[in-house]
């Protein structure tokens, strides 16, 4: 998937003008942003932002070297948007990724119940209809699909099943000022990895409910649907079937934020003929030095 690309500050600009966080509140336990001054929360903001973003549509289940150099990229950029060069606060920044991951799965669990049928209870029986329903749905990725059946060749609408919509809805487009539609160039169209993010959080039905979403749980897993998604746009690649599937996610889910809709840039409807005309009379008015009309 295609990332624009970043332009960076020499490094004698970076160093310019450093400043310190000033922290205004001393609290226990994990640092706030709200603890500190408005220059510093200003900064954190943006830094947090762009950190959570790229960490969903790039690499959400990251190890340390790409946890670095997600935060540096991250903060290099908050350098740019705000022209505040803080010396690097970086626990501010990791924990708001940790916080990310509880959201998905506390926002996840509740719409998997409504949708699939869970049961609440933790009765022994309980438990064993919704240990057979997860082996149901997860058998061959049944899950992915809108029309699901016990055959493989009846299954149908792959990547449409209701449930995926509802959590890209969720975290990522719920009003027209969320991070899908303020941050287009990370998300249209729905990136692979995100994508991967979403099936990855479903795969772990219903066992959400009693193991963390973390990547030592899911690493393996994640990586595991990114894969079959890069097979399946290798396979379709002629057709560009995923990549057509994922422009068509962010259209839909771009009018569900109740964002302002979508415009096709306009073609100049100006034929040839036209701009010659034009190029001559200019010309031409050089020549006169009629400038009456």
């Amino acid at each position: 998937m295609a990332h624009s690309k970043r332009q960076w500050l020499p490094a004698d600009d970076l160093e310019h003008a450093m400043v310190k966080a000033q922290k205004l509140t001393e609290n226990e336990g994990h640092p706030h942003a709200r603890d500190y001054n408005n220059v510093t929360q200003e900064f954190m903001v943006t830094v947090i932002r762009e950190y959570c973003v790229c960490l969903c549509v790039q690499v959400p289940m990251l190890d340390h070297t790409q946890e670095m150099a997600l935060l540096n990229a991250s903060w290099a950029r908050a350098f740019q948007v705000t022209g505040v060069n803080l010396a690097c606060t970086l626990q501010l920044v990791t924990i708001q990724g940790l916080q990310m991951q509880g959201q998905l799965k506390s926002k996840l669990w509740p719409l998997i119940k409504a949708v699939y049928g869970f049961y609440s209870s933790q009765s022994k029986s309980a438990i064993k209809k919704n240990q057979a329903l997860a082996e149901e749905l997860k058998e061959g990725t049944n899950f992915t699909f809108k029309h699901m059946a016990a055959q493989e060749d009846s299954w149908c609408r792959f990547l449409k099943a209701p449930l995926i919509q509802k959590i890209m809805n969720m975290m990522w487009f719920a009003n027209k000022h969320d991070d899908g539609i303020t941050f287009p160039n990370h998300f249209k169209p729905f990136p692979y990895p995100a994508l991967a993010l979403v099936l990855t959080a479903i795969h772990g039905l219903p066992s959400l409910s009693d193991i963390a979403f973390t990547i030592q749980e899911y690493h393996n897993v994640f990586e595991s649907h990114l894969n079959c998604l890069w097979a399946f746009d290798e396979a379709t690649k002629e057709v560009g079937v995923l990549p057509g599937i994922c422009n068509r996610m962010y259209e839909v889910r771009h009018v569900h934020s109740g964002a302002t809709p979508l415009i096709t840039q306009l073609q100049s409807a100006m034929s040839v003929q036209v701009i010659a005309d034009a190029i001559k009379e200019y010309q031409e008015g050089l020549t006169t030095n009629n400038e009456s009309e």
